[in-house]
């Protein structure tokens, strides 16, 4: 009885460990995944105010029809902005004439307040201190966040910080997260304007500009969380434990029983820099709800016929981990590669093209992404039939190959359409040159069991950074111009 319990155990804690291994290994590549999505939205964050402040030292003194149409595209462009602002600093003598200026270019209802939350009523009497930092310009403007013009934000803790960090280190601040009158939650990037001035005379800055965002931005995008695994997004820094997170994602809790044996995973990672400096935490609770059915099944048939039968109960044992071994090699090729053709799928592609961009970041180097989209193909499925179109498709992969350098991606989304990664380019003739040789050799004659087809092709090309920072970006620019490639080609057809 003793040796059945003891290598009863034995077999539990074969399938736990490996349960476990799996889930460190994800666990790690999920963390590393998350750090890259956060600190890429760092930077579209800090890009985005970065535009504004040089925009807003080319007209520091009016919001014209220029700055709205500015601000509409960057909105439309990235839904996480929910607007961006102009502080000043007033020093407490100048308030008086300040006040009457803002009124007559504001409107009567314009006055000194501290920052009021939706429904709050506006407050009017301010503590006495000897600057003040209102908000002088908000864009997009709506009835919502007008009530915020002339909010006074040195007086309330969550942006003081903010304002003091911006102005003594002269570079970007963020501040507390905070929740917007729109009802979500938000927080603000404060820049101060370095002018010349300011730079040469070691002087105060008298300006800044603010990008209020959503918080929930900083979700992860298109990355499922492991059942039972917690996240949580918050400031770092000696004073951030007395902050609220900017984000949590609380993970399902397990009775002890569910957890009995298992480790409990915790991972910190410091995210951003020092204007953004954030610190991820992961908490994973693992537990037997990571093995399958079919596992927990086996350890209790294994178990019960060790007791007669313990030589063919480990053979199976092993062979059942080679069996699966095996599954999980296959599925994973599977879920990465064409099966049609062999090239690289979406997922693969995504994959290589998210690490490209994160290498070039450190360097002054560019990648391209090619959109290609056959011409005339579906004539040739319905008259040929979709086995001569099949054979089609795995010629044209071949030319594509034969022509893209070993380094390049090559990737197949589905149907006609492919989508090539250029990494290194030196200049736009160099992809213009891939380009016109792809179209030479695609659009040769191929002869497929007897039947001659011609096709056409049309390709559209984007380049890293100057068409988007972010995946998507890059491929809606690139199937943009793969249509406006192919609008000529349907007319001459």
């Amino acid at each position: 009885m003793l040796l059945w319990l003891l290598l009863s155990l034995l077999i539990s804690l074969a399938f736990i460990s490996r349960a476990v291994l799996s889930a460190e290994q994800e666990f790690d590549m999920l963390g590393e995944r998350l750090s890259e999505q956060l600190n890429q939205k760092l930077l579209v964050n800090q890009t985005i105010l970065d535009s504004y402040a040089a925009f807003s030292m080319l007209d520091a003194q009016h919001a014209g029809e220029q700055e709205l149409l500015f601000v509409q595209q960057m909105a439309e462009r990235y839904p996480q902005l929910v607007s961006l602002e102009r502080i000043e600093r007033v020093r407490a003598p100048d308030v008086p004439s300040w006040h009457r200026t803002m009124q007559a270019s504001l409107g009567s209802d314009f006055h000194l307040h501290a920052y009021t939350g939706q429904g709050q009523a506006a407050l009017s009497t301010l503590p006495v201190q000897a600057e003040y930092y209102p908000v002088v310009s908000i864009l997009p403007m709506n009835p919502t966040v007008r009530p915020l013009l002339g909010t006074e934000l040195s007086v309330d803790g969550r942006f003081r910080q903010a304002l003091q960090d911006a102005q003594h280190f002269g570079r970007t601040a963020m501040s507390a997260a905070f929740t917007l009158r729109e009802g979500y939650r938000g927080h603000l990037l404060i820049q101060p304007l370095n002018t010349s001035n300011v730079l040469l005379h070691g002087k105060l800055a008298d300006r800044f500009v603010a990008l209020v965002m959503r918080t929930d931005y900083l979700r992860p995008a298109n990355t499922a969380l492991p059942e039972g695994l917690s996240l949580s997004l918050r400031a770092r820094g000696p004073a951030s434990q007395d902050l609220e997170p900017y984000l949590t994602m609380p993970g399902r809790q397990h009775g002890w029983l569910d957890t009995l044996g298992f480790p409990r995973l915790r991972l910190e990672r410091a995210i951003g820099n020092e204007s953004q400096p954030l610190l991820l935490q992961l908490d994973w609770q693992l537990g037997w709800y990571l093995l399958s059915g079919f596992e927990r099944s086996v350890i209790l048939w294994q178990s019960l016929l060790l007791l007669v039968l313990l030589g063919v109960g480990l053979r199976f044992y092993c062979g059942q981990l080679t069996k699966q071994q095996r599954r999980e090699n296959h599925l994973f090729h599977l879920a990465n590669h064409d099966r049609l053709t062999g090239l690289a799928n979406r997922n693969l592609f995504y994959d290589r093209l998210q690490h490209a961009i994160l290498r070039l970041k450190r360097s002054d180097r560019r990648l391209a992404v090619l959109f290609l989209d056959l011409d005339r193909f579906k004539p040739v499925n319905d008259r040929y039939g979709h086995a001569v179109g099949d054979k089609v498709l795995q010629l044209i992969a071949a030319r594509i190959l034969a022509v893209m350098r070993n380094e390049d991606t090559v990737a197949r989304l589905g149907g006609d359409e492919f989508v090539l990664l250029m990494e290194d380019v030196e200049s736009n003739r160099e992809a213009d040159r891939v380009v016109e040789r792809l179209k030479h050799a695609i659009q040769q004659p191929y002869e497929v069991d007897g039947h001659t087809v011609l096709l056409g092709v049309s390709i559209g090309t984007a380049y890293y950074p100057e068409d988007g920072m972010l995946i998507e970006e890059l491929l809606d620019v690139a199937d943009r111009k793969m249509y406006g490639d192919k609008s000529p080609a349907i007319e001459r057809h």
